[in-house]
């Protein structure tokens, strides 16, 4: 009997998305018994990251929100040369007030976990920040992506040529960054996030909107 290989299971759960993973799981399309634990420890990992998002927002309310607003934007004016009004006209596809200042609220807090040493954290706020761009960004474009996920996402603007083809993969370096955040593989100090990665992750923020 053929032993499944985590390496080749996980990313194709991955392009399946986790609504689809969990209806095939019900309806008992993965077998034998060792794929459906692999397949089940992928979706823990699932909700494992969920809440770390979740720490994330709490820990940058509670400790890192505690500086002045303004002066983090002019931090950040000094280390990438962007004010909070040059990324507002970069990202103005984004009409909803709401959910534009969700996005400078978040793009601060990453700033801030990064150059506070927050690295894991700073990464996976960058990574949602720019998840939640490329997904406005293709409902702006009026372009439907196979499945509602940050792969799905560079997917369809790759398909598209929303990108230039190293912007393309940027955001997949982010998205590889993002995932670094999963428990199991951070298994020794190569794998562990730097700080240098963490501010790395904020700069493609600005980075991959610049090519908006």
């Amino acid at each position: 009997m053929t032993i499944p290989d985590p390496e080749k299971l996980f990313p194709k759960l991955e392009k399946m998305g986790e609504e689809t993973v969990r209806l095939k799981l019900a309806q008992g399309a993965f077998a034998p018994q060792r794929k459906r634990d692999l397949v089940l420890f992928w979706l823990s990992n699932k909700e494992r990251e969920r809440q770390q998002i979740r720490e994330v927002n709490n820990k940058s309310r509670e400790i890192v929100m505690k500086p002045d607003s303004a002066k983090a934007w002019d931090d950040i004016k000094k280390d990438y040369d962007v004010s909070k009004r040059t990324l507002g006209k970069k990202i103005n596809f984004v009409t909803d007030p709401f959910k534009r200042k969700i996005i400078f609220r978040d793009v601060e807090q990453a700033y801030l976990l990064a150059k506070y040493g927050f690295t894991k954290s700073a990464v996976i706020l960058a990574g949602g920040v720019i998840e939640e761009l490329l997904r406005i960004y293709l409902e702006y474009k009026n372009i439907r992506p196979n499945r509602k996920s940050f792969d799905s996402y560079i997917q369809s603007c790759e398909n598209n040529r929303l990108f230039k083809s190293a912007i393309s993969k940027l955001t997949e370096s982010v998205r590889h960054f993002r995932n670094l955040v999963h428990l199991e593989k951070e298994s020794s100090s190569r794998s562990t996030i730097s700080k240098a990665t963490a501010k790395g992750a904020v700069s493609s923020i600005f980075t991959i909107v610049n090519d908006f």
